[in-house]
C-alpha cells in the first residue's frame, strides 16, 4: 500500500523479520520514499532496476567487489529510482552484522536535524544516520547522488 506523506514524515511501513522499512521524504519531492537494511545485499544486487551505489568509495579500500551481507534498500520517488548502497568495510563490522543495525533517520522535524543541516549545508531534506564502529554517527542524505558527511570529531 503506497501512503503519500507530508515531507519530513517518517513512520513504518513493515517488519521484514527484525528490519523496520521506513518512509520518509530524502529527495524532498513531498512524497514518501522507503529505506529499509537488508542482510541479503547479493540478493538485491540481482534485482531488476536496482543501481548499487557506494558512497563509501573514497574512505574504503573495499573496491568493487561484489554486494554481499547486509546494506540499504532506498527507493526514491522523484524520479522513480531503487537503490542498494553497500560498502563491504563499512558494512562487514560487528554493529552491523550482529543485533540491530545503527541507522536512524532523521527527519526536518527530528530534533537532531537542525544540528546536522548546520554541518551540511547541502542537506535538503531527510536523512539517514549511521552508527560506526568507532562511535561516531555519520549522515547519509540525497542531493541528486548518495553522499556522506563524516563529522571531524572524536568518539
Amino acid at each position: 500500500m503506497r501512503i503519500a506523506l507530508a515531507a519530513s514524515l517518517s513512520f513504518c511501513l513493515s517488519v521484514l523479520g527484525s528490519i523496520v522499512a521506513v518512509a520518509s521524504d530524502f529527495d524532498a519531492d513531498g512524497v514518501a520514499d522507503d529505506f529499509t537494511v537488508t542482510r541479503e545485499a547479493e540478493k538485491m544486487a540481482k534485482q531488476s532496476g536496482i543501481t548499487v551505489v557506494d558512497p563509501w568509495q573514497e574512505k574504503s579500500s573495499s573496491g568493487k567487489s561484489s554486494p554481499k551481507g547486509v546494506g540499504l534498500l532506498i527507493r526514491l520517488s522523484r524520479t522513480p529510482q531503487r537503490f542498494l548502497l553497500w560498502d563491504s568495510d563499512f558494512f562487514g563490522t560487528p554493529s552491523w552484522k550482529e543485533g540491530k543495525p545503527p541507522a536512524r533517520v532523521v527527519t526536518k522535524k527530528d530534533k537532531g536535524y537542525a544540528a546536522w543541516k548546520k554541518q551540511v549545508p547541502a542537506l535538503k531534506a531527510d536523512a539517514i544516520e549511521l552508527g560506526t564502529e568507532a562511535g561516531i554517527d555519520i549522515l547519509l542524505y540525497w542531493d541528486g547522488r548518495w553522499r556522506l558527511f563524516w563529522p571531524k570529531e572524536e568518539p
